[in-house]
């Protein structure tokens, strides 16, 4: 078991609420945040039927049995299932990263437990191993409760019911760390009943691909909902509870992503930050409680909200420090590191949007309106141009007056459930009735082009399939899987139509202007591959594109000592990872990190407007993300990395793009970098570009992890040498 969480008491938690004036404990509402004004999110069971996949642990099975009737103690019977999944999960030979690195020998592979609906009652912490997913399944979501006076949970020590773990075989148990990848919550209602003061309900962490989806959280009495974080946290609503997110930054110092997300109720603030969190917050409702987002005491924050609603926050909606007061602020480069951005955000009986802890200074809003921007920080506007000018600070724009169309029609989501598993048609079922066998290391294409072509929508059950060539979508297709750590799709290696750089082909593709659905799936274009592309992405509006992965492997020279690091052993050539061409939709929680390719994600000819949540996007030799001749997009937690051989790696390249958004944005240079990179952008005929909140700044090896400028025109040489920024507008922004 890991060590109690011991880094922050509840006495040290109540303390950062001083000053508030003590809220008496909500009771949950017949009505959720923000429904009074017609919340148009459906909070519901996503999965209403079983998913058919027999490679998944199902409690309740045997060897599982369970009570599920909310009484008897679930506990153990809960904990056998995740470690079984653990156990029988397969890990990708390209996609396992643990394989010797750090000295850790290498992990379990991960696996899925499937739960049904019921009532599980627990008396203790159930842990949830590396890469493993629990989904929940039923007409209501599985209930997992910690009865009344659990003991454990009063004793001045904050304990989780679920807390995510890095669990190698053989070496040492940690909770959840950059080592951890693709484990997950999805589908599940938790609830803490009165007499359990310290309890968290879910110690949440990890590095890529790690979600909380799906989830109502009721805390009442209990100390927090979701404690740490990781990667996306999407259509989660947290009820009471002293805090309902107690945010640190995850693993290994990357964005968090709340999408869809509700707060009400909670007695001291909706989200309290205690170090750099990077929360990109995304159609949030926060209601009815002291502060919407608090620092802690001596801690900047890269935190980003838009389109969300406040409604009767009464201290304040974020409690930042005074930049000029977090130590080490005689640095600029530290104290522009406090950045603050509320864009197309809504309030209603809330009078206060800023409050500077230090010197108590506050920024008021509409009360009800409409705060079209606020931010604090620095901004650089007319950028790259001979009009370029800075201010620091605050800079408001606000509106009185806000309609409840207005907010409906702003919480709208982009970002849809799969669809009904009822619509779902196994690939393993299309397999059998044609006689064959799939999964065993022959090609597979046949079966799974058989597949798509008959049916709209086709499930990937756990596996590793190969295929000889392209995998062509209809127009209406969608790919659904459960866990793309365990769910691959693999080039045959060496197979002649994946030869020829000059004329790359796709393992999956999807037609122009299709309206498609992949999500779950892990994308590996095997070694001796050059004119391999992942995946070729021309979707259009509607479109979506989630939970994707990429096989782990990282460029480096030839001669490259051995670091003990997995991702060195491997030597190739592909022509592109992700390929958008005249394509776009939604693509949310991606992992891009086939590093032998000319780039990670590149985008060409579009037009079609699109949302990009929490991409990830790494260790490539030249380019991580490139757009060329794009209209429309909005990246929201885009992070880039690059590795020791990876010093030339620039983060961002623009060529001919126009009305571009990216917000709070991590542009990463490892600490053992090699040599230091002159920009992390370049621009090139480009306008109307924004920049909204940056991190591209390390204290370690400085002179090599600190980008030489944010951004430079490729044709001018003019440049914006801030690496830390809350804005920077070229030429108008938008």
């Amino acid at each position: 078991m890991p060590p109690d969480h011991r880094s922050l008491s509840r006495r040290g938690f109540v303390a950062l609420g001083a000053g508030v004036a003590a809220v008496p404990l909500l009771p949950r509402p017949a009505t959720a945040a923000g429904t009074r004004y017609g919340d148009p999110v459906a909070y519901r069971s996503i999965h209403t039927g079983r998913p058919p996949d027999p490679a998944a642990v199902l409690l309740g099975g045997p060897g599982f049995e369970v009570h599920a009737d909310g009484v008897g103690d679930d506990t153990a019977a809960v904990q056998a299932a995740l470690d079984e999944a653990s156990r029988r999960g397969q890990a990708n030979g390209l996609g396992d990263i643990l394989l010797g690195a750090r000295d850790f020998p290498k992990g379990d592979g991960g696996g899925v437990v499937l739960v049904p609906a019921g009532t599980y009652r627990l008396t203790s912490r159930v842990t949830v191993p590396d890469s493993v997913r629990v989904i929940g399944y039923g007409a209501k979501r599985p209930l997992f409760v910690l009865g009344a006076h659990t003991p454990g949970y009063a004793d001045g020590i904050p304990r989780e019911m679920f807390g995510f773990l890095r669990r190698p075989v053989g070496g040492p148990v940690s909770y959840a760390n950059n080592d951890t990848f693709g484990s997950a919550l999805v589908n599940l209602d938790l609830r803490i009943e009165p007499g359990n003061p310290d309890a968290l309900a879910v110690r949440f962490g990890g590095a890529q691909l790690c979600i909380l989806q799906d989830l109502d959280i009721e805390v009442g009495e209990g100390l927090a909902g979701i404690d740490h974080n990781a990667n996306l946290i999407q259509r989660v609503r947290v009820f009471g509870g002293e805090v309902g997110f107690q945010a640190y930054a995850a693993s290994a110092g990357w964005q968090t992503t709340l999408l869809d997300c509700r707060f009400e109720g909670q007695r001291t603030a909706a989200v309290t930050m205690f170090n750099d969190a990077k929360l990109t917050v995304v159609r949030a409702v926060v209601a009815r409680t002291p502060r919407g987002f608090a620092s802690f005491p001596g801690q900047w924050q890269h935190l980003y909200i838009e389109d969300s609603h406040f409604d009767a926050v009464t201290d304040a909606v974020a409690v930042l420090n005074d930049s000029t007061s977090i130590p080490g602020a005689e640095n600029d480069l530290i104290r522009l590191a406090n950045q603050l951005t509320l864009l197309n955000c809504t309030t209603t009986a809330t009078e206060t949007l800023l409050l500077r802890a230090q010197s108590g200074t506050r920024t008021s809003g509409p009360g009800s309106g409409i705060v079209r921007e606020l931010t604090y920080g620095l901004r650089v506007e007319s950028a790259l141009s001979a009009d370029e000018s800075r201010r620091d600070g605050v800079y408001l724009s606000d509106t009185r007056g806000v309609t409840g169309e207005r907010i409906r029609a702003m919480l709208r989501t982009d970002a849809a459930p799969p669809p009904p598993v009822e619509d779902w048609v196994s690939v393993a079922d299309v397999a059998e009735r044609m006689g064959r066998a799939i999964g065993q290391g022959a090609d597979d294409l046949a079966v799974f082009q058989a597949a798509v072509d008959r049916h709209d929508t086709v499930f990937v059950p756990i596996g590793r399939y190969h295929l000889s060539g392209t995998l062509a979508l209809r127009t209406r297709s969608r790919l659904i899987g459960l866990h793309p750590r365990q769910t691959w799709l693999r080039t045959v290696d060496a197979h002649p139509n994946f030869s020829d750089p000059d004329r790359p082909r796709a393992l999956l593709s999807t037609p122009y202007g299709g309206r498609n659905h992949i999500s779950g799936l892990g994308l590996d274009t095997a070694e001796r591959t050059p004119g391999a592309v992942s995946l070729l992405w021309r979707s259009g509006p509607g479109s979506q594109l989630s939970d994707l992965t990429t096989q782990f492997v990282k460029w480096h020279p030839e001669g490259a000592a051995e670091t003990g690091n997995p991702g060195y052993t491997y030597r190739g050539r592909h022509k592109h990872s992700i390929w958008v061409r005249g394509g776009g939709g939604t693509f949310a929680n991606i992992w891009s990190a086939n590093g032998w390719s000319d780039n990670g994600f590149l985008v060409e000819n579009t037009a079609v407007p699109s949302r990009l949540y929490e991409l990830s996007i790494e260790h490539h030799e030249l380019r991580e993300v490139v757009l060329r001749n794009v209209v429309g997009w909005d990246f929201l937690g885009l992070q880039t990395e690059d590795h020791i051989h990876g010093w030339r790696s620039r983060a961002v390249e623009l060529d001919r793009c126009r009305d571009l958004l990216f917000a709070n944005s991590v542009l990463f240079r490892v600490a053992t970098v090699l040599g230091p990179h002159p920009y992390a952008m370049s621009v090139r005929d480009s306008r109307r570009i924004t920049l909204r909140g940056n991190r591209g700044y390390r204290d370690k090896t400085p002179e090599f992890t600190q980008w030489g400028a944010a951004v430079t025109d490729a044709r001018s040489q003019r440049h914006v040498p801030e690496p830390e920024f809350t804005l920077i507008e070229i030429e108008g922004g938008r």
